[in-house]
């Protein structure tokens, strides 16, 4: 399941199929990707294994999967904690934050700490402008007024090959996870998925789930 977040709040929350009827799809290159369920589960943010097991059996009935087919989840994979900027930061402090910790992009959350939209480095260069080499910005915006505002997330039990595919057709590098009270729980990126393909073997039991 996935949703869409932005400053007024939930504004979409329903299947793949869905969002691909509210967000148009953005030509990218084909690739495969593989990982494994593990073999255990956990109780991180307070998942369970009854939940876990019913939205499998749903989801496995509903494209005809079959039971020998693992399915990982997104919160078996996922990066956390995650770190997170405030909408009301300044960009200045921001880019600094970006530079000191080589950070890509950041989830952005308000002061009610409901995550808001995605503040990526390509966001802050935008509005930098530079005299003398030295990097200044305009009108001292603030990350709400340069983050990209719509942010696309997932369930913490959404089939990882979704989150592959939403990050393919929307040329995402990472996909942020909150629970059912819309709190950021966890994040979902590349590198943890190829992480877990490269890790997790055998490559065969890869091919047949990412197929």
């Amino acid at each position: 399941m996935f949703a869409i977040y932005d400053f007024e709040g939930l504004r979409f929350r329903d299947t793949l199929e869905n969002l691909h009827k509210v967000r148009k799809v953005q030509e990218s290159p084909k690739t495969l990707l593989s990982t494994e369920t593990p073999e255990k589960t956990n109780d991180l943010h307070g998942n369970n294994q009854e939940v876990i097991l019913k939205a499998s059996q749903a989801y496995r009935k509903k494209i005809q999967l079959s039971d020998r087919v693992a399915i990982t989840h997104a919160f078996q994979l996922m990066s956390h904690p995650v770190e997170t900027i405030q909408s009301n930061q300044d960009v200045f402090s921001a880019w600094e934050r970006f530079r000191g910790n080589q950070h890509h992009q950041l989830p952005v959350l308000d002061t009610q700490h409901q995550i808001v939209g995605i503040l990526s480095e390509r966001d802050l260069l935008k509005h930098l402008v530079t005299n003398a080499d030295i990097p200044a910005y305009q009108n001292n915006n603030t990350v709400a007024e340069v983050m990209t505002n719509e942010v696309i997330v997932a369930d913490p039990v959404t089939d990882v090959r979704r989150i592959a595919r939403v990050m393919l057709d929307y040329r995402l590098s990472s996909v942020p996870i909150v629970n059912e009270k819309g709190e950021l729980i966890g994040l979902v990126s590349r590198s943890d998925i190829l992480r877990a393909a490269a890790l997790d073997p055998p490559m065969n039991a890869h091919l047949s789930l990412w197929t």
